[in-house]
């Protein structure tokens, strides 16, 4: 090769000579190269360098292979191995091992693989950006397939398998014509197009365009979703101005996919159209459920996700504006939303409060009526309250810290939507509702339908808690509203599994004692009259209980008493004598048959004693 070596000697002294035939040539330090790197990095992006960087060796490579094809060579195949060798004089290597090298310049085919030492590429990349996961000799790739093109006449694609760039010895390239690639350099010629810089501004300029008009666009949706929230406007006014600006149909939801709001959809399409099952959801997605695309976005307040708002499309997928307006959409709703909780919260307490003074005996009737009127609530007797009382279902379980608001929103809800006036206290660690009988009666409901629609309501919502409700007594007088509110209580504490709705009304003389701060008293008093026939009739179905029960009820009859249970008189009297011998008294004597008469209602009330009576919600 010393033909070649002289050739390439004779090349470089006319170059420099200033030889007509020949261009100038110029030197570059390679850490110039390296920050030229850097800064087409982070002004085009990695992708868009790669390919600058991979034409300007292209173009390098074909300049050196014209000149090379001017020298007089002995053997072409000396053309296409000097390549190498000005890769080296040029700086961009140290060393170039040929591992195969199989070529046809008749057939024009040719399958090099090399190794490639201390390229000045990787060692920039190196030291600006550290080890990376691809290959990094752009340039020199560019120049080797520029190069080999030129002197095969054949496009020839270079590419590294491995880079020192990656943590490699050396970089390992394979160049192969674009044919004998079989499609696999298919991903690189991309980057030998010629892309002029006119052509990226105007790309850039495009996409510009749209960012500004997708944001226009969003800002104008937004300013009319804010002045609806200004004007004091409800969700089914967002949800129109949305259906109204975009065309696409809208749903808003609460947490538990109540729906508060829609717009574009007809109320028989509703089952079918809602998508179920987004508690998941955290930001904004794009679901696909059937032939419907949702795209869904979370509405938060104070942190927690409070609901979700999202469009509909039957025909095609969300375009990148859909996106940024349904996000604004979002932000209007929490607004709006952290307004009304704002609003309501302010109104219940005042309202509690103000109950809280009726139940304390602290307003007069005078100062009742006249903040009455201020709430709005309907001062028509009769009146009666229902106090609730809930408890976890998993001992473990805490309630969340603004649980009693929540639970209080929830009541005022239900009442809304019913259009049922009433007042709403947190009383006691309880909550106690006063209403107007008269304005129940007015809207269609009683006071049974209310209080048990309300535990019905609750429990469905609230599915981790068990309710209880204490009903009260009805009473004319506003002076009363405090007594109503202990009869709810003593209601409340004998509520039982199979009794969640308790009224004093279905009480006896029971429901005075009932009213007692401590049940314990009541149930000591039960085991003191009947706890001896208790122990030894539990394991018999209660039947002793049971007779002793009905011979009291009718009057100590027992014709009476053998008719109703459909026993013998013979019977019934060996029972009366058993009863007399375990509870060592006169069952006959009236202050006795009171006594256990009371001590029975108490254990049918506390839910000890079952005897399939229909009383009133007991």
């Amino acid at each position: 090769m010393r033909s070649a070596d002289l050739k390439l000697n004779e090349f470089y002294k006319t170059s420099f000579d200033a030889d007509p035939r020949y261009e100038k040539m110029i030197s570059i330090p390679t850490s110039a190269i390296g920050t030229l790197r850097k800064e087409l990095i982070e002004t085009i992006g990695p992708e868009r360098m790669k390919g600058f960087l991979m034409r300007y060796g292209w173009h390098c490579g074909v300049s050196d292979a014209l000149k090379m094809k001017q020298l007089a060579w002995d053997d072409p195949a000396e053309a296409l191995l000097a390549g190498p060798r000005m890769h080296i004089l040029h700086g961009n290597l140290e060393e170039v091992i040929i591992l195969q090298n199989d070529f046809d310049f008749e057939k024009k085919t040719m399958h090099m693989e090399a190794l490639w030492r201390n390229s000045y590429e990787a060692k920039e990349h190196l030291e600006q950006f550290g080890k990376g996961g691809h290959p990094q000799c752009h340039t020199l790739v560019g120049y080797a397939s520029g190069y080999l093109s030129t002197i095969i006449g054949e496009k020839v694609i270079v590419i590294e398998q491995s880079c020192q760039a990656m943590g490699n010895d050396c970089c390992f390239p394979i160049c192969k014509t674009v044919k004998e690639w079989n499609g696999k350099a298919d991903d690189v010629l991309k980057y030998y197009e010629p892309d002029s810089l006119i052509n990226e501004l105007d790309r850039m300029f495009e996409k510009l365009r749209i960012e500004r008009d997708n944001l226009n666009r969003t800002y104008q949706v937004h300013e009319k979703l804010m002045n609806e929230v200004l004007r004091e406007k409800d969700l089914s006014s967002i949800a129109k101005v949305l259906f109204q600006t975009t065309g696409i149909p809208v749903l808003i939801e609460d947490k538990h996919q109540t729906v508060l709001a829609m717009f574009g959809i007809e109320q028989h399409e509703l089952a079918e159209r809602q998508i179920k099952g987004l508690s998941g959801i955290t930001r904004t997605e794009c679901l696909s459920v059937k032939n419907t695309c949702y795209l869904v976005t979370p509405i938060f307040l104070q942190r927690n996700i409070v609901g979700y708002c999202y469009f509909l499309y039957d025909n095609g997928l969300p375009q990148e504006v859909d996106w940024m307006i349904l996000e604004r959409a979002a932000v209007t709703c929490s607004m709006y939303l952290l307004n009304e909780r704002t609003r309501l919260m302010a109104e219940q307490r005042m309202k509690g409060s103000f109950l809280d003074e009726m139940i304390s005996g602290h307003l007069c009737r005078e100062e009742f009526m006249r903040r009455a009127q201020y709430f709005e609530f309907d001062v028509r007797p009769p009146f009666f309250m229902v106090t609730l009382h809930e408890k976890s279902k998993k001992l473990s379980s805490r309630y969340p810290l603004d649980f009693n608001d929540e639970l209080v929103n929830s009541l005022y809800n239900f009442c809304r939507d019913r259009q049922i006036n009433n007042l709403i206290a947190d009383k006691s660690g309880k909550t106690a509702l006063l209403f107007s009988e008269t304005a129940l009666t007015e809207r269609g409901y009683t006071k049974r339908d209310v209080s048990k629609k309300i535990v019905e309501c609750l429990q469905q919502k609230y599915p981790h808690l068990d309710f209880k409700a204490g009903v009260s007594s009805s009473s004319e007088r506003l002076e009363e509203i405090g007594q109503l509110f202990e009869e709810s209580l003593a209601a409340l504490k004998i509520t039982n599994p199979k009794s969640c709705v308790v009224h004093y009304d279905s009480l006896g003389i029971e429901g005075v004692l009932f009213q007692a701060s401590n049940v314990n008293l009541i149930e000591k008093f039960v085991d003191k009259r009947l706890g001896k026939l208790i122990r030894e009739d539990r394991h018999k179905d209660m039947e002793l209980t049971k007779t002793l029960y009905h011979y009291v009820s009718n009057g100590c009859n027992v014709h009476k008493t053998s008719r109703k249970m459909n026993i013998s008189i013979s019977g019934l009297r060996y029972r009366l004598q058993r009863l007399n011998e375990i509870l060592e008294c006169d069952i006959n004597r009236p202050a006795v048959t009171y006594q256990i008469y009371l001590a029975l209602q108490s254990m049918i009330a506390l839910g000890e004693l079952d005897m399939n009576l229909e009383l009133e919600e007991l």
